[in-house]
Protein backbone atom coordinates (compact mmCIF):
# COMPACT_ATOMS: atom_id res chain seq x y z
CA UNK A 1 0.00 0.00 0.00
CA UNK A 2 1.45 3.56 -0.52
CA UNK A 3 -0.14 6.99 0.58
CA UNK A 4 1.56 9.66 -1.11
CA UNK A 5 -1.19 12.52 -0.23
CA UNK A 6 2.30 14.27 0.93
CA UNK A 7 4.81 12.61 -1.11
CA UNK A 8 6.62 14.20 -4.37
CA UNK A 9 6.07 13.34 -7.95
CA UNK A 10 3.36 10.88 -8.58
CA UNK A 11 4.33 8.49 -11.17
CA UNK A 12 0.95 6.53 -11.69
CA UNK A 13 -1.93 8.38 -10.04
CA UNK A 14 -5.03 7.37 -9.18
CA UNK A 15 -8.15 9.04 -11.69
CA UNK A 16 -11.02 9.81 -9.23
CA UNK A 17 -14.62 8.66 -10.58
CA UNK A 18 -15.98 10.40 -8.03
CA UNK A 19 -15.67 10.79 -3.95
CA UNK A 20 -18.57 9.66 -2.11
CA UNK A 21 -18.86 9.62 1.66
CA UNK A 22 -19.99 6.50 3.47
CA UNK A 23 -20.46 7.08 7.13
CA UNK A 24 -17.33 8.81 8.79
CA UNK A 25 -15.25 7.75 5.81
CA UNK A 26 -14.68 8.44 1.96
CA UNK A 27 -14.74 6.22 -1.23
CA UNK A 28 -13.08 7.38 -4.06
CA UNK A 29 -12.48 4.82 -7.05
CA UNK A 30 -10.43 5.20 -10.20
CA UNK A 31 -12.40 5.98 -13.06
CA UNK A 32 -11.05 2.91 -15.25
CA UNK A 33 -9.26 0.78 -13.08
CA UNK A 34 -10.52 -1.56 -10.44
CA UNK A 35 -9.54 0.43 -7.50
CA UNK A 36 -10.53 2.20 -5.14
CA UNK A 37 -8.94 4.53 -1.90
CA UNK A 38 -10.84 4.81 1.52
CA UNK A 39 -9.94 7.65 3.19
CA UNK A 40 -10.80 9.30 6.45
CA UNK A 41 -10.63 13.09 6.59
CA UNK A 42 -7.75 14.36 4.78
CA UNK A 43 -5.70 10.79 5.55
CA UNK A 44 -5.41 7.90 3.48
CA UNK A 45 -6.74 4.53 4.88
CA UNK A 46 -6.53 1.62 2.50
CA UNK A 47 -7.13 0.00 -0.64
CA UNK A 48 -10.38 -1.77 -2.38
CA UNK A 49 -8.97 -3.74 -5.47
CA UNK A 50 -11.42 -5.76 -7.74
CA UNK A 51 -9.38 -6.94 -10.38
CA UNK A 52 -11.39 -10.34 -11.42
CA UNK A 53 -15.10 -8.63 -11.67
CA UNK A 54 -16.48 -9.96 -14.62
CA UNK A 55 -16.94 -7.01 -16.85
CA UNK A 56 -19.63 -6.66 -19.56
CA UNK A 57 -18.66 -8.40 -22.91
CA UNK A 58 -17.25 -5.72 -24.61
CA UNK A 59 -15.24 -2.43 -24.26
CA UNK A 60 -16.92 -0.38 -20.84
CA UNK A 61 -18.92 2.68 -22.67
CA UNK A 62 -19.59 4.15 -19.35
CA UNK A 63 -19.30 4.05 -15.50
CA UNK A 64 -22.05 5.00 -12.84
CA UNK A 65 -22.09 5.60 -9.47
CA UNK A 66 -25.27 4.46 -7.08
CA UNK A 67 -24.62 5.33 -3.33
CA UNK A 68 -26.73 3.56 -0.52
CA UNK A 69 -26.49 3.63 3.33
CA UNK A 70 -23.88 0.97 3.65
CA UNK A 71 -21.47 1.86 0.35
CA UNK A 72 -21.29 2.36 -3.23
CA UNK A 73 -22.38 1.02 -6.19
CA UNK A 74 -19.99 1.08 -9.10
CA UNK A 75 -21.84 0.73 -12.40
CA UNK A 76 -19.68 -0.59 -15.87
CA UNK A 77 -21.96 -0.32 -18.91
CA UNK A 78 -21.25 -1.59 -22.91
CA UNK A 79 -23.77 -1.04 -25.21
CA UNK A 80 -23.87 -1.97 -28.87
CA UNK A 81 -26.36 -2.17 -31.73
CA UNK A 82 -27.74 -5.87 -30.32
CA UNK A 83 -28.15 -5.49 -26.60
CA UNK A 84 -26.19 -3.82 -23.70
CA UNK A 85 -24.62 -5.42 -21.03
CA UNK A 86 -23.53 -4.55 -17.16
CA UNK A 87 -21.83 -5.25 -13.92
CA UNK A 88 -21.96 -3.83 -10.61
CA UNK A 89 -19.41 -4.12 -7.89
CA UNK A 90 -20.59 -3.03 -4.47
CA UNK A 91 -17.41 -1.25 -2.78
CA UNK A 92 -18.17 -0.98 1.18
CA UNK A 93 -15.84 0.35 3.86
CA UNK A 94 -16.11 -2.77 5.53
CA UNK A 95 -15.81 -5.43 3.44
CA UNK A 96 -14.08 -6.62 0.51
CA UNK A 97 -15.62 -5.60 -2.82
CA UNK A 98 -18.18 -7.53 -4.46
CA UNK A 99 -19.61 -7.58 -8.05
CA UNK A 100 -22.24 -9.19 -9.77
CA UNK A 101 -23.75 -9.50 -13.28
CA UNK A 102 -26.64 -7.84 -14.48
CA UNK A 103 -26.77 -8.57 -17.48
CA UNK A 104 -29.02 -6.13 -20.25
CA UNK A 105 -31.15 -4.88 -17.17
CA UNK A 106 -30.47 -1.17 -16.14
CA UNK A 107 -30.01 0.48 -12.81
CA UNK A 108 -33.27 2.57 -11.23
CA UNK A 109 -32.80 2.96 -7.80
CA UNK A 110 -31.03 2.13 -4.79
CA UNK A 111 -31.73 1.56 -1.18
CA UNK A 112 -30.20 -0.07 1.97
CA UNK A 113 -30.65 -3.34 1.20
CA UNK A 114 -29.23 -3.05 -2.77
CA UNK A 115 -29.17 -2.07 -6.27
CA UNK A 116 -32.69 -1.86 -7.85
CA UNK A 117 -32.90 -2.72 -12.00
CA UNK A 118 -35.23 -3.20 -14.54
CA UNK A 119 -36.19 -3.19 -18.30
CA UNK A 120 -33.17 -1.99 -20.34
CA UNK A 121 -35.68 0.00 -22.91
CA UNK A 122 -36.54 3.76 -22.39
CA UNK A 123 -40.39 4.56 -22.35
CA UNK A 124 -40.35 5.29 -26.32
CA UNK A 125 -39.93 2.14 -27.33
CA UNK A 126 -43.78 1.98 -26.90
CA UNK A 127 -44.76 4.32 -29.96
CA UNK A 128 -46.43 3.87 -33.16
CA UNK A 129 -45.50 5.64 -35.59
CA UNK A 130 -49.07 6.88 -37.78
CA UNK A 131 -47.43 8.92 -41.00
CA UNK A 132 -44.46 9.59 -42.89
CA UNK A 133 -42.54 7.78 -45.58
CA UNK A 134 -41.78 3.74 -44.86
CA UNK A 135 -38.29 2.72 -44.97
CA UNK A 136 -38.96 0.45 -48.23
CA UNK A 137 -40.45 2.91 -50.20
CA UNK A 138 -37.52 5.67 -49.30
CA UNK A 139 -35.11 2.87 -50.77
CA UNK A 140 -36.87 2.64 -54.15
CA UNK A 141 -37.14 6.84 -54.62
CA UNK A 142 -34.60 7.09 -57.58
CA UNK A 143 -34.76 3.48 -58.88
CA UNK A 144 -31.35 3.11 -56.42
CA UNK A 145 -32.79 -0.27 -55.11
CA UNK A 146 -33.22 -1.81 -58.52
CA UNK A 147 -29.79 -0.75 -60.04
CA UNK A 148 -26.32 -2.61 -60.73
CA UNK A 149 -23.83 -0.54 -59.46
CA UNK A 150 -21.41 -2.17 -61.45
CA UNK A 151 -23.48 -1.00 -64.61
CA UNK A 152 -23.90 2.74 -63.88
CA UNK A 153 -22.29 5.22 -65.68
CA UNK A 154 -19.96 7.24 -63.81
CA UNK A 155 -20.83 10.66 -62.66
CA UNK A 156 -18.78 13.80 -63.86
CA UNK A 157 -16.15 14.66 -61.65
CA UNK A 158 -13.63 17.71 -60.84
CA UNK A 159 -10.08 16.63 -60.12
CA UNK A 160 -9.27 15.35 -57.09
CA UNK A 161 -6.60 17.80 -55.87
CA UNK A 162 -6.46 21.48 -57.50
CA UNK A 163 -3.65 22.32 -59.67
CA UNK A 164 -0.53 22.04 -57.31
CA UNK A 165 1.12 25.10 -59.48
CA UNK A 166 -1.75 27.38 -58.80
CA UNK A 167 -2.53 25.74 -55.18
CA UNK A 168 -2.34 27.86 -52.10
CA UNK A 169 -1.69 26.43 -48.90
CA UNK A 170 -4.31 27.70 -46.57
CA UNK A 171 -2.88 29.64 -43.30
CA UNK A 172 -4.14 27.93 -39.84
CA UNK A 173 -5.56 31.93 -39.16
CA UNK A 174 -7.47 32.00 -42.38
CA UNK A 175 -9.39 28.28 -41.80
CA UNK A 176 -9.97 29.37 -38.15
CA UNK A 177 -11.72 32.58 -39.85
CA UNK A 178 -13.60 30.74 -42.40
CA UNK A 179 -15.02 28.44 -39.40
CA UNK A 180 -16.26 31.30 -37.54
CA UNK A 181 -17.80 32.53 -40.92
CA UNK A 182 -19.74 29.22 -42.00
CA UNK A 183 -21.23 29.14 -38.68
CA UNK A 184 -22.36 32.84 -38.51
CA UNK A 185 -23.94 32.44 -42.12
CA UNK A 186 -27.61 32.08 -42.66
CA UNK A 187 -28.98 29.68 -44.80
CA UNK A 188 -29.15 30.32 -48.68
CA UNK A 189 -31.62 30.96 -50.36
CA UNK A 190 -30.69 31.00 -54.31
CA UNK A 191 -33.58 28.20 -54.70
CA UNK A 192 -31.10 25.74 -55.20
CA UNK A 193 -32.50 23.91 -51.87
CA UNK A 194 -35.88 23.07 -53.32
CA UNK A 195 -33.90 20.26 -55.52
CA UNK A 196 -33.88 16.52 -54.31
CA UNK A 197 -31.20 14.42 -54.28
CA UNK A 198 -31.05 10.64 -53.29
CA UNK A 199 -27.32 9.61 -52.29
CA UNK A 200 -26.76 5.60 -51.34
CA UNK A 201 -23.88 3.37 -51.24
CA UNK A 202 -23.66 0.14 -53.33
CA UNK A 203 -25.76 -1.27 -50.90
CA UNK A 204 -28.49 0.93 -51.39
CA UNK A 205 -29.06 3.12 -48.11
CA UNK A 206 -30.58 6.24 -49.34
CA UNK A 207 -31.23 9.55 -47.71
CA UNK A 208 -32.96 12.45 -49.58
CA UNK A 209 -32.26 16.34 -48.88
CA UNK A 210 -33.46 19.92 -49.39
CA UNK A 211 -37.23 19.18 -48.73
CA UNK A 212 -38.11 22.67 -47.53
CA UNK A 213 -42.02 24.23 -46.32
CA UNK A 214 -43.52 25.50 -49.41
CA UNK A 215 -42.34 23.25 -51.92
CA UNK A 216 -44.52 20.25 -53.63
CA UNK A 217 -42.94 17.78 -51.58
CA UNK A 218 -43.99 20.04 -48.35
CA UNK A 219 -47.36 20.72 -50.10
CA UNK A 220 -48.11 16.89 -50.63
CA UNK A 221 -47.34 16.69 -46.30
CA UNK A 222 -49.63 19.32 -45.43
CA UNK A 223 -52.34 17.08 -46.53
CA UNK A 224 -51.36 15.10 -43.47
CA UNK A 225 -50.74 17.61 -40.64
CA UNK A 226 -53.32 17.42 -38.61
CA UNK A 227 -52.52 13.69 -38.36
CA UNK A 228 -50.41 12.93 -35.56
CA UNK A 229 -46.55 11.75 -35.91
CA UNK A 230 -46.69 8.79 -33.77
CA UNK A 231 -49.13 7.27 -31.03
CA UNK A 232 -48.36 5.91 -27.61
CA UNK A 233 -49.14 2.44 -26.95
CA UNK A 234 -49.41 0.96 -23.53
CA UNK A 235 -46.70 -0.51 -21.70
CA UNK A 236 -46.15 -4.27 -21.04
CA UNK A 237 -45.60 -5.45 -17.61
CA UNK A 238 -42.34 -6.31 -16.98
CA UNK A 239 -40.34 -6.98 -13.46
CA UNK A 240 -38.02 -5.21 -11.63
CA UNK A 241 -35.61 -6.34 -8.98
CA UNK A 242 -33.44 -6.29 -6.13
CA UNK A 243 -29.96 -7.13 -6.21
CA UNK A 244 -28.03 -7.34 -2.68
CA UNK A 245 -24.29 -7.43 -2.89
CA UNK A 246 -24.26 -11.51 -2.26
CA UNK A 247 -26.15 -11.28 -5.50
CA UNK A 248 -29.30 -12.20 -4.03
CA UNK A 249 -32.73 -11.25 -5.84
CA UNK A 250 -35.91 -10.23 -5.08
CA UNK A 251 -38.35 -9.87 -8.16
CA UNK A 252 -41.41 -8.06 -8.07
CA UNK A 253 -43.81 -8.07 -11.14
CA UNK A 254 -45.41 -4.69 -12.50
CA UNK A 255 -48.03 -4.28 -14.91
CA UNK A 256 -46.40 -1.39 -16.66
CA UNK A 257 -42.58 -0.15 -16.83
CA UNK A 258 -40.90 1.33 -14.01
CA UNK A 259 -37.88 3.17 -14.46
CA UNK A 260 -37.19 4.53 -11.18
CA UNK A 261 -37.52 2.95 -7.67
CA UNK A 262 -36.89 4.50 -4.36
CA UNK A 263 -37.50 3.35 -0.61
CA UNK A 264 -37.55 5.40 2.07
CA UNK A 265 -39.56 5.00 5.67
CA UNK A 266 -40.87 2.04 4.97
CA UNK A 267 -42.74 3.07 1.24
CA UNK A 268 -41.86 2.07 -2.09
CA UNK A 269 -42.21 5.10 -4.34
CA UNK A 270 -42.35 3.25 -8.22
CA UNK A 271 -42.38 5.73 -11.05
CA UNK A 272 -43.76 3.85 -14.29
CA UNK A 273 -44.97 4.60 -17.73
CA UNK A 274 -48.50 4.13 -18.30
CA UNK A 275 -47.51 4.65 -21.90
CA UNK A 276 -44.94 5.47 -24.38
CA UNK A 277 -44.78 9.57 -25.25
CA UNK A 278 -46.98 12.25 -26.86
CA UNK A 279 -44.91 13.38 -30.30
CA UNK A 280 -46.49 17.51 -30.04
CA UNK A 281 -45.79 19.24 -32.74
CA UNK A 282 -44.00 23.00 -32.32
CA UNK A 283 -45.76 25.68 -33.20
CA UNK A 284 -44.12 26.57 -37.19
CA UNK A 285 -41.48 29.52 -36.72
CA UNK A 286 -40.32 29.03 -33.69
CA UNK A 287 -37.39 26.00 -34.46
CA UNK A 288 -37.15 27.36 -38.26
CA UNK A 289 -38.39 26.91 -40.81
CA UNK A 290 -38.99 23.12 -41.06
CA UNK A 291 -41.67 22.15 -38.99
CA UNK A 292 -40.50 19.85 -36.16
CA UNK A 293 -42.05 18.07 -32.51
CA UNK A 294 -41.60 17.57 -29.12
CA UNK A 295 -41.52 14.12 -27.69
CA UNK A 296 -43.76 14.36 -24.39
CA UNK A 297 -43.23 12.08 -21.36
CA UNK A 298 -45.89 11.35 -18.82
CA UNK A 299 -44.65 9.32 -16.30
CA UNK A 300 -46.89 8.80 -13.13
CA UNK A 301 -46.14 7.99 -9.39
CA UNK A 302 -47.48 5.03 -7.21
CA UNK A 303 -46.20 4.82 -3.72
CA UNK A 304 -46.36 1.39 -2.03
CA UNK A 305 -46.49 0.35 1.96
CA UNK A 306 -43.54 -2.21 2.28
CA UNK A 307 -43.29 -2.02 6.05
CA UNK A 308 -44.53 -5.39 6.04
CA UNK A 309 -42.25 -7.02 3.20
CA UNK A 310 -41.02 -6.60 -0.74
CA UNK A 311 -44.85 -7.67 -2.62
CA UNK A 312 -44.12 -10.19 -5.44
CA UNK A 313 -46.10 -7.82 -7.43
CA UNK A 314 -47.78 -4.68 -8.11
CA UNK A 315 -50.87 -3.18 -10.24
CA UNK A 316 -50.56 0.29 -10.89
CA UNK A 317 -53.88 0.50 -12.28
CA UNK A 318 -55.55 -0.44 -9.31
CA UNK A 319 -53.69 1.82 -7.44
CA UNK A 320 -54.03 5.96 -7.23
CA UNK A 321 -51.50 7.38 -9.05
CA UNK A 322 -50.21 11.20 -9.48
CA UNK A 323 -48.03 12.69 -12.16
CA UNK A 324 -44.65 12.46 -12.03
CA UNK A 325 -42.55 15.43 -11.29
CA UNK A 326 -40.49 16.45 -13.77
CA UNK A 327 -37.69 18.81 -12.58
CA UNK A 328 -36.72 20.16 -16.30
CA UNK A 329 -40.44 21.10 -17.05
CA UNK A 330 -40.42 24.45 -18.70
CA UNK A 331 -36.93 24.76 -18.72
CA UNK A 332 -35.67 26.10 -22.18
CA UNK A 333 -32.18 24.44 -23.17
CA UNK A 334 -30.14 27.16 -21.75
CA UNK A 335 -31.71 26.31 -18.31
CA UNK A 336 -31.36 22.67 -18.88
CA UNK A 337 -27.33 23.14 -19.43
CA UNK A 338 -27.21 25.16 -16.76
CA UNK A 339 -28.24 22.44 -14.38
CA UNK A 340 -25.78 19.88 -16.50
CA UNK A 341 -23.49 22.23 -15.61
CA UNK A 342 -23.96 22.97 -11.50
CA UNK A 343 -23.88 18.73 -11.33
CA UNK A 344 -20.37 19.01 -13.17
CA UNK A 345 -19.10 21.33 -11.00
CA UNK A 346 -20.12 19.91 -8.10
CA UNK A 347 -18.51 16.52 -9.54
CA UNK A 348 -15.45 18.30 -10.31
CA UNK A 349 -15.44 19.86 -6.57
CA UNK A 350 -15.32 16.47 -4.92
CA UNK A 351 -12.68 15.32 -7.20
CA UNK A 352 -10.66 17.81 -6.56
CA UNK A 353 -8.82 17.21 -3.71
CA UNK A 354 -8.04 13.58 -4.71
CA UNK A 355 -6.54 14.72 -8.12
CA UNK A 356 -3.27 13.37 -8.39
CA UNK A 357 -2.88 12.94 -4.77
CA UNK A 358 -2.95 8.78 -4.28
CA UNK A 359 0.29 6.71 -5.79
CA UNK A 360 -1.18 3.69 -7.46
CA UNK A 361 2.70 2.21 -8.36
CA UNK A 362 3.25 -1.10 -6.58
CA UNK A 363 -0.84 -1.40 -5.34
CA UNK A 364 -1.53 -5.39 -6.35
CA UNK A 365 -4.58 -5.71 -7.98
CA UNK A 366 -4.77 -2.62 -9.49
CA UNK A 367 -5.32 -3.84 -12.77
CA UNK A 368 -7.60 -5.79 -14.54
CA UNK A 369 -6.95 -9.38 -14.92
CA UNK A 370 -8.94 -10.66 -18.22
CA UNK A 371 -7.70 -13.60 -19.96
CA UNK A 372 -6.60 -13.72 -23.15
CA UNK A 373 -9.03 -14.47 -25.95
CA UNK A 374 -8.33 -16.89 -28.73
CA UNK A 375 -6.80 -16.09 -32.09
CA UNK A 376 -10.71 -16.45 -33.74
CA UNK A 377 -11.70 -14.05 -31.51
CA UNK A 378 -9.23 -11.39 -31.68
CA UNK A 379 -9.30 -11.57 -35.71
CA UNK A 380 -12.79 -10.82 -35.25
CA UNK A 381 -12.69 -8.20 -33.30
CA UNK A 382 -10.11 -6.92 -35.79
CA UNK A 383 -11.93 -7.82 -38.75
CA UNK A 384 -14.99 -5.28 -37.53
CA UNK A 385 -12.50 -2.31 -37.28
CA UNK A 386 -10.22 -3.07 -40.20
CA UNK A 387 -13.16 -4.13 -42.90
CA UNK A 388 -15.28 -1.22 -42.95
CA UNK A 389 -12.34 1.13 -42.83
CA UNK A 390 -10.84 -0.32 -46.05
CA UNK A 391 -13.91 -0.02 -48.05
CA UNK A 392 -13.39 4.07 -47.27
CA UNK A 393 -12.01 4.28 -51.39
CA UNK A 394 -15.94 2.48 -52.60
CA UNK A 395 -17.43 4.47 -54.72
CA UNK A 396 -21.08 5.58 -53.92
CA UNK A 397 -24.53 5.83 -55.84
CA UNK A 398 -26.64 8.96 -56.42
CA UNK A 399 -29.49 10.08 -57.90
CA UNK A 400 -30.06 13.51 -58.53
CA UNK A 401 -32.89 15.52 -60.16
CA UNK A 402 -30.38 18.06 -62.25
CA UNK A 403 -29.98 14.91 -64.44
CA UNK A 404 -32.84 12.48 -63.30
CA UNK A 405 -30.29 9.59 -63.49
CA UNK A 406 -28.70 7.49 -60.81
CA UNK A 407 -24.72 7.29 -61.23
CA UNK A 408 -21.85 5.64 -59.77
CA UNK A 409 -20.09 9.02 -57.68
CA UNK A 410 -16.23 8.31 -57.01
CA UNK A 411 -15.29 8.44 -53.40
CA UNK A 412 -13.90 11.07 -51.25
CA UNK A 413 -11.33 8.50 -50.24
CA UNK A 414 -8.43 7.15 -52.55
CA UNK A 415 -4.97 5.16 -52.19
CA UNK A 416 -6.51 3.82 -48.84
CA UNK A 417 -4.17 1.52 -46.61
CA UNK A 418 -5.43 -0.50 -43.89
CA UNK A 419 -2.80 -1.94 -41.02
CA UNK A 420 -3.00 -3.78 -38.13
CA UNK A 421 -0.24 -3.14 -35.97
CA UNK A 422 0.69 -4.63 -31.98
CA UNK A 423 -0.54 -8.23 -29.80
CA UNK A 424 -3.68 -8.09 -27.97
CA UNK A 425 -4.64 -5.98 -25.60
CA UNK A 426 -2.25 -3.45 -27.47
CA UNK A 427 -3.58 -4.41 -30.91
CA UNK A 428 -4.34 -1.30 -33.20
CA UNK A 429 -5.95 -0.78 -36.18
CA UNK A 430 -4.07 2.06 -38.54
CA UNK A 431 -5.49 3.63 -41.59
CA UNK A 432 -3.92 5.99 -43.77
CA UNK A 433 -5.46 7.23 -47.49
CA UNK A 434 -5.56 10.90 -49.10
CA UNK A 435 -8.78 12.46 -49.03
CA UNK A 436 -10.25 15.21 -51.50
CA UNK A 437 -10.58 17.36 -48.83
CA UNK A 438 -7.13 17.62 -47.62
CA UNK A 439 -4.58 18.30 -50.67
CA UNK A 440 -1.41 17.24 -51.01
CA UNK A 441 -1.13 15.11 -47.71
CA UNK A 442 -1.88 11.76 -46.59
CA UNK A 443 -4.00 11.19 -43.52
CA UNK A 444 -3.42 8.94 -41.17
CA UNK A 445 -5.69 7.49 -38.03
CA UNK A 446 -5.45 4.99 -35.70
CA UNK A 447 -7.71 3.04 -33.35
CA UNK A 448 -7.38 0.99 -30.58
CA UNK A 449 -9.21 -2.44 -30.84
CA UNK A 450 -9.46 -3.36 -27.36
CA UNK A 451 -9.85 -1.28 -23.85
CA UNK A 452 -7.04 -1.60 -21.36
CA UNK A 453 -8.85 -4.49 -19.49
CA UNK A 454 -8.58 -6.43 -23.32
CA UNK A 455 -12.46 -6.01 -24.38
CA UNK A 456 -13.26 -5.19 -27.59
CA UNK A 457 -14.52 -1.26 -28.21
CA UNK A 458 -17.08 -0.67 -30.50
CA UNK A 459 -15.63 1.31 -33.60
CA UNK A 460 -19.54 0.65 -35.57
CA UNK A 461 -19.56 4.31 -36.58
CA UNK A 462 -16.00 4.54 -37.06
CA UNK A 463 -16.34 5.60 -40.73
CA UNK A 464 -18.98 8.07 -39.83
CA UNK A 465 -16.85 10.26 -37.44
CA UNK A 466 -14.34 10.46 -39.73
CA UNK A 467 -15.55 11.70 -42.48
CA UNK A 468 -17.17 14.29 -39.81
CA UNK A 469 -13.71 15.38 -38.58
CA UNK A 470 -13.10 15.91 -41.79
CA UNK A 471 -15.73 17.79 -43.33
CA UNK A 472 -15.97 20.13 -40.16
CA UNK A 473 -12.55 20.88 -40.43
CA UNK A 474 -11.42 19.11 -36.28
CA UNK A 475 -8.45 18.12 -37.11
CA UNK A 476 -4.59 18.68 -36.79
CA UNK A 477 -3.38 21.67 -38.47
CA UNK A 478 -1.51 20.59 -41.57
CA UNK A 479 1.54 22.18 -40.72
CA UNK A 480 2.18 19.51 -37.92
CA UNK A 481 2.34 16.94 -40.59
CA UNK A 482 5.99 14.81 -40.74
CA UNK A 483 6.69 13.70 -43.79
CA UNK A 484 3.65 14.44 -45.82
CA UNK A 485 2.11 12.30 -43.47
CA UNK A 486 -0.45 14.16 -41.22
CA UNK A 487 -1.91 11.96 -37.79
CA UNK A 488 -5.79 13.22 -37.12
Amino acid sequence: MTDVINGPEVPDPLDPLDAVAVGPVTIVPDTSRPVAAVVEGDEFQRWLTWPTAPLPRSAVERTDIWTSPSGVWIVYASEDMEQSSRTAVFLSPEQPPRSVELGDRRPIGVDAEGLWVGDPRDASFWTEGTSGTHEDEDEDEGGLSTNDPETLEWAPVAPFWPDRDTWTEPDDDDEDEEEDEDEDRPDSDDGDDDDETFVGTASQWTVSFGRQPGSDDDQEDDADDDAPVSAPLPTPPTEIVRITPADERTIVQVDHLVDAVSIEDGRMTLRFHPAGPRQVEVPFGERGPWRSWDTVYEPREVVVDVAAGIPSAVVTEDRASVPATDENAGADLEEVEAAWAAEDSALQARRAPWVGRLDLTGVSGASWQTPEPDAATVERSVAAVRDQLASLGEPSVMWSADTDAVTRVRSDYRSVQVDVEGAWPDTEVVVSFEHRAVPFLRLRRRYRVFDDAGYPIDRQYATVHLEEDIATGHIPSRRTAVDGVLDI
